[in-house]
């Protein structure tokens, strides 16, 4: 599909690729990002900056910016899999989003720490481990909505916490760089903002890091 960085990740249910890198999506200048599938793409809001580090990425200043992807038919998934590569040393205090679509799915700081969010029991499901070291990392979360340890989230590849998630309801719009309801805006870079339609294997998770993870080294 020439969506990616050497173009072998796995497309079987990708609905949504945001990729700074690639000029398709994001040109360097502008407040639209082009979606490479799907058709869906994002408004840069209050100030997103762009850098060309490690190809392209996207800037958040943890005050006010963020990505809004809307909130399509295509984001309204109660099982899928959603990623991003991002890159921080202090995102900022408390909760602060990654990418996150509030009462469905959502991958967070929370003072640092990877966490998710189960909006059916209103808690934090945390991996406990802090991921704001300045290096990219690529976090992904497979979830089955209200499945028992029906939900996986992966650290380059890893997983590293199997939890419960709960669907809620569709109202609210997918962020990146934030989850804006809240006013939970990272202070951190992202590249690449994904969404498949179902819940990818271990070995799918790994082949997208191991597909991706060479422009960041």
């Amino acid at each position: 599909m020439g969506i990616d960085y050497n173009n072998i990740i796995v497309s079987d249910g990708l609905v949504f690729y945001i990729d700074a890198a690639n000029p398709r999506c994001y040109s360097g200048t502008g407040l639209t990002a082009n979606g490479l599938v799907g058709g869906i793409g994002g408004t840069l809001v209050n100030g997103v900056g762009f850098s060309s580090v490690s190809n392209g990425s996207f800037t958040f200043d943890g005050a006010n910016d963020y990505i809004n992807f809307g909130n399509s038919s295509i984001v309204q998934v109660l099982n899928g899999t959603v990623s991003a590569w991002v890159k921080t040393s202090s995102p900022g205090a408390g909760y602060r989003g990654i990418v996150a679509k509030a009462n469905n799915y959502g991958l967070f700081y929370l003072n640092s720490v990877l966490i998710a969010y189960d909006w059916g029991s209103d808690q934090a499901r945390s991996t406990g481990i802090n991921i704001a070291d300045g290096n990219w990392k690529n976090v992904a979360m497979t979830f089955q909505s209200a499945i028992n340890n029906g939900t996986t989230i992966y650290i380059n590849g890893t997983p590293v916490l199997t939890t419960t998630i709960s669907w809620v309801n569709n109202s609210y719009n997918l962020y990146g760089g934030a989850e804006f309801n809240g006013s939970q805006y990272s202070n951190c870079s992202a590249s690449v903002f994904s969404l498949y339609n179902r819940a990818l294997s271990a070995t799918e998770i790994l082949q997208n890091y191991n597909a991706t993870k060479g422009r960041y080294r």
